[in-house]
């Protein structure tokens, strides 16, 4: 049985539907990644499961026990929001003790549980401050540490990060992992990010017009996408309709060919390439290169399609220009067939 187990959930507003008949299973000690647009339902399924929505059918467990009609309170589920919604008048410390002052425990524990949340989120320097005096990423850390602090049974995040830099983000996805590791705790996140997706999930469930159009680990949603609504969603992927499959690789098919530009081999002509894998080549010229931090994308123009090439930014790579004639070979194991 899973830790958390949604079945045949469904919600409607105004009755308008917002998902019908959906099922989730995230295991203990996992992070289930709910990823998808606005509007697809991620949230309202997220607060069916905190217990803030009611759904007007199916069923919701946690540790083994039903709480589809339980009260929000009683489900032992913590919640971090994008808003943070800190107590302003109290200090780091106040703002962690009050949930366990609420729960009755003695000022002795109280005392020990919130010393050892402020030196695990690092907060020892701030651990007097008022919210007002902290900066964005440091309220986002005790907005985490005072739902950690409860010892949930689940943890829900609703888009935590999205109003952080992304500096401070990728910090925190960080920290939010390495806390994970280090507790154990399970958890749903909600967001519309792909990479912050990808990167904090153990599951990613990819949800679009309220329904998931593919649940699985990271690695497989991007590299095995489940069809063309999910290819197009997470990453980039260089769409080779069937018309353009026969006309540039002259092969029959009636599926798209979805190709990562990483996947794609670059070479000046004479040099050969580098890929052993057999696959199509095309010739072609580089129109434009971008420089993405530690990708240098590449735009080659190949008849009337652009198609995107990415090499490691480093400096013993070899470099192309705009008007460089090149070759590109696509490997065959990194051609996935999408239909829609």
């Amino acid at each position: 049985m899973s830790y958390v187990e949604v079945r045949s959930l469904s919600k409607s507003y105004d009755g308008t539907s917002v998902f019908q008949n959906i099922d989730l299973d995230v295991a203990q000690g996992q992070i289930c990644v709910l990823v998808g647009p606005s509007g697809c339902g991620k949230t309202t399924l997220l607060r069916a499961v905190a217990g803030l929505a009611q759904p007007d059918g199916g069923t919701i467990h946690i540790d083994g026990r039903d709480v589809t009609h339980t009260e929000a309170k009683n489900r032992g589920v913590g919640m971090v929001f994008q808003h943070y919604a800190l107590f302003p008048n109290m200090t780091v410390e106040q703002n962690l003790a009050f949930g366990l002052q609420q729960k009755k425990l003695s000022a002795p524990v109280i005392a020990e549980k919130v010393a050892a949340m402020v030196q695990l989120m690092g907060l020892e320097a701030r651990a007097k401050a008022r919210p007002a005096a902290l900066s964005g990423g440091q309220r986002q850390r005790v907005a985490l540490a005072r739902a950690l602090i409860l010892e949930p049974k689940l943890l829900l995040l609703d888009e935590p990060l999205s109003a952080l830099d992304a500096q401070i983000r990728k910090r925190l996805r960080e920290e939010l992992k390495r806390l994970q590791h280090q507790i154990g705790f399970t958890a749903i996140f909600v967001t519309h990010d792909q990479e912050e997706a990808l990167m904090l999930g153990d599951v990613v469930a990819i949800m679009q017009s309220g329904r998931f159009v593919q649940v699985g680990a990271p690695a497989d949603i991007y590299n095995r996408p489940a069809g063309l609504a999910v290819a197009s969603f997470i990453g980039d992927f260089n769409l080779f309709e069937p018309a353009q499959v026969k006309a540039l690789f002259n092969a029959s098919t009636d599926a798209t060919w979805a190709v990562r530009p990483e996947s794609i081999d670059i070479s000046k002509p004479g040099k050969g390439h580098a890929q052993k894998d057999e696959g199509p080549v095309l010739k072609g010229t580089v129109s434009s290169v971008q420089v993405l931090v530690a990708i240098l994308r590449h735009y080659v123009r190949c008849g009337d399609l652009l198609v995107k090439v990415d090499v490691l930014n480093t400096p013993g790579a070899e470099k192309f220009v705009v008007g460089d004639k090149v070759s590109l070979r696509i490997p065959k194991h990194a051609i996935s067939e999408m239909r829609q």
